[in-house]
């Protein structure tokens, strides 16, 4: 038998020893040339012996770091004549305390705790910051960064306990003519400023968005620099959860002089690099969180007026029109488009007023993407969920905006009989066989209704001929109801069905009345609740929503058709569910995680279209009307078992009677329900000041001590 290499049949073992043996003779040379930097007197010596513990440093971290920490520490708080030997000790520890990316390697908190343990070694390496020299500065910011980065909390206390000297020494590296010193600022800023109101604060009131956008000006015309990148993530980090510096940048009229850096790169034809897409993504960002729904309504409003005013809003609606802008970054300006508008009337007619010049037939950008969203099964996932997040902020709170698009749904004047509208569009996507322009369009018309009875009953008007075969229209809600019972319709065509259906419904009596006129819609609801053996888990969604239907028909019932009465549709309830039974499939929704998730924000956060289940609006609906619901069945359930200890004769009487006070308690709990929650808005708001003013209180005192300190 030959083996390969000339090796013997024990060679395998001859790794292991050596490894054993390199692992003694690296401790014993480490032990050696710390007990030789202990006793060297000579600069050049021990020059020479940090040398090598900085060679020995990467493969050795452990070893190296508990041996020679304080060795090392000592010498930068010692002679700092020599900047070779200072630079030296300040890579080594840099060394010891870094990991490659993607690197195997058993890693330890020792060297940086043992490091850290004195806090007057961290004011040392701010002091050596301040050194003019260069690689001394640089070789000080970058260590300062890796101890940042691996002790945050611990290092930002220490910093801020330095005073005032400390962190202004830090500022002053933005204003480092040096270039690569800059950057590497930019880079101890990113994590430095991480998580921590105070130093936030602090960079702020010393200018720093002032530094920044210098910075930004004098890399203007190169909108894909990675120093850009760095610039625009401390801004964005600075405003996350953070609306008082987002209010200090707008008032200040940052936001003109930030977006006019970019402006010519928006709209420009040329290739789109990999840094510009990353730095545009940034800014999107960016305005995003200057005008996102989670701030406070004072500051949503400036700072839609504000990117209005100053062409952001005009600028992103024409990137729209442009063939080289990549698919990831249409998207999220379409994102950014949406909250721009939400809610303003002013920005919302100017987006319905855009013309999409570059087509052979101009039309509306609007309708332009609603097609996409309804009708253009190439588009991709997240483009399609952007334009139906665009759409709902479109229509949030826009009457004239739903008036214009209710009105397309009803038979046009023969002018426009031959043209798409937006009622088309949004019929075609409701009826598509395609689930992604099904759920978006049904989602689509949720919000065409929402919180306005006028439009509900005004959609009970409108029908359709489906069938091009049959000459009868059906009504819409005939078409839903055919939808949901069709066993060819996809599972997110019937969520966006009940969702719909379900928004029709609530606070709407002849929606209701008119459900129940539709043959089989009770039962089929019915039917879909009792179901017992369900083997997909996602089914459970449908069954609670066919129960929030049917628990809507309960709570808006106006009586007007005796087969479903209330009294009738709490029999049939408890007869063919039970009331227990019932009120757990309704529960089901509340228990899951798409539910949790959908009521964290408005933008939608899908990735794939399984996720496509719940929206905001709709959450927040089920949430309001759940406990309603579980409330009038739960009386009714009490009250029937108090019936049976009654007198057979007055059982008609007493139905007669507790009809009549559920009327009125209906009434009742709408209102104690409504008042419950404004006290509990009221007091989320008051936590909220409390902590705000605490924080201003916590940083007037910084700054105090700070201008004291300079004085």
């Amino acid at each position: 038998m030959a083996f390969s290499l000339g090796r013997s049949l024990f060679s395998f073992t001859t790794p292991s020893t050596t490894t054993n043996n390199n692992n003694t003779i690296d401790q014993e040379t480490i032990e050696s040339l710390c007990d030789r930097l202990q006793t060297a007197k000579r600069i050049k010596d021990r020059r020479h012996i940090v040398c090598a513990l900085k060679a020995l440093s990467k493969k050795c971290k452990l070893e190296v770091g508990t041996k020679s920490i304080t060795l090392l520490a000592n010498i930068l708080q010692g002679d700092r004549t020599d900047f070779d030997l200072i630079q030296l000790v300040l890579e080594t520890l840099t060394n010891l305390i870094t990991y490659d990316v993607g690197s195997d390697e058993e890693q330890s908190d020792l060297p940086q705790e043992l490091y850290i343990q004195n806090k007057k070694r961290v004011h040392v390496v701010l002091e050596l910051i301040a050194k003019t020299n260069f690689n001394v500065r640089r070789a000080a910011i970058r260590f300062l960064t890796a101890l940042l980065t691996n002790c945050t909390e611990e290092l930002q206390d220490i910093i801020l306990e330095s005073g005032p000297a400390g962190f202004s020494k830090l500022l002053d590296l933005l204003e480092d003519k040096r270039e690569v010193i800059r950057n590497d600022a930019l880079l101890l800023f990113q994590v430095l400023i991480r998580s921590n109101w105070c130093i936030q604060g602090i960079f702020v009131l010393e200018y720093g968005f002032e530094r920044l956008l210098r910075i930004l000006v004098s890399k203007y015309g190169s909108d894909g620099n990675v120093t850009i990148e760095d610039c625009l993530s401390i801004i964005l980090t600075l405003f996350e959860s953070n609306q008082s510096n987002q209010s200090y940048f707008r008032r200040r009229s940052y936001i003109p002089r930030l977006f006019s850096f970019f402006e010519r790169g928006l709209i420009g034809e040329k290739l789109w690099s990999i840094q510009k897409v990353t730095n545009i993504h940034l800014l999107l960002k960016i305005i995003q969180t200057l005008v996102s729904p989670t701030n406070s309504n004072e500051n949503i409003i400036a700072c839609q007026r504000t990117v209005k005013q100053c062409g952001i809003l005009r600028r992103l609606c024409i990137m729209l029109m442009l063939t080289t802008v990549p698919d990831d970054i249409l998207s999220e300006t379409i994102n950014t488009i949406a909250d721009i508008v939400r809610g303003n009337i002013e920005n919302q007619q100017f987006l319905g007023s855009i013309m999409d010049i570059t087509a052979e037939v101009q039309q509306p950008i609007f309708f332009n993407m609603l097609c996409v969203m309804a009708a253009d099964k190439k588009q991709s996932f997240r483009l399609r969920i952007s334009i139906l997040y665009c759409v709902q902020c479109y229509l949030y709170n826009n009457d004239f905006g739903k008036s214009m698009i209710v009105q397309t749904l009803f038979p046009q004047t023969e002018n426009v009989a031959n043209q798409y509208t937006f009622g088309h569009i949004l019929m075609i996507g409701y009826l598509s066989k395609d689930i992604v322009a099904s759920w978006c369009s049904g989602i689509a018309l949720s919000h065409l209704i929402a919180d306005s009875q006028l439009y509900k009953e005004a959609l009970l008007k409108v029908r359709l001929v489906v069938d091009q075969s049959k000459t009868d229209a059906k009504t819409l809600m005939e078409i839903s109801i055919d939808l949901l019972q069709n066993s060819s319709s996809s599972f997110c065509t019937r969520i966006a069905v009940l969702i719909f259906l379900c928004t029709w419904l609530s606070n709407c009596s002849l929606a209701v009345q008119t459900l129940f006129s539709i043959e089989n819609s009770i039962s089929y609801l019915v039917s879909q609740i009792c179901t017992q053996s369900i083997a997909d888990d996602r089914e459970l969604f449908i069954q609670s929503l066919c129960s929030f239907a049917l628990g809507l028909c309960l709570v808006f019932n106006n009586n007007q058709i005796q087969l479903y009465s209330t009294e009738s549709l709490v029999k049939l309830i408890d007869e063919r569910i039970r009331i227990d039974s019932f009120l757990e499939k309704l529960g089901i929704l509340s228990k899951s995680e798409f539910y949790a998730k959908a009521l964290q924000k408005p933008q939608l956060k899908l990735s794939k279209s399984s996720d496509m289940i719940l929206d905001y609006e709709f959450a927040h609906l089920y949430e309001t009307l759940q406990s309603l619901i579980s409330h009038m069945l739960t009386r009714h359930d009490i009250n029937s078992t108090v019936r049976t200890l009654i007198d057979p004769m007055s059982t008609k009487l007493y139905a007669q009677r507790a009809l009549t006070m559920m009327t009125d308690d209906n009434d009742f709990i709408g209102r104690v329900e409504q008042i419950n929650i404004n006290k509990l808005k009221e007091k989320q708001w008051i936590e909220e000041r409390d902590i705000d003013k605490k924080k201003i209180l916590a940083l007037e005192q910084q700054i105090q001590e700070i201008k004291d300190k300079n004085a």
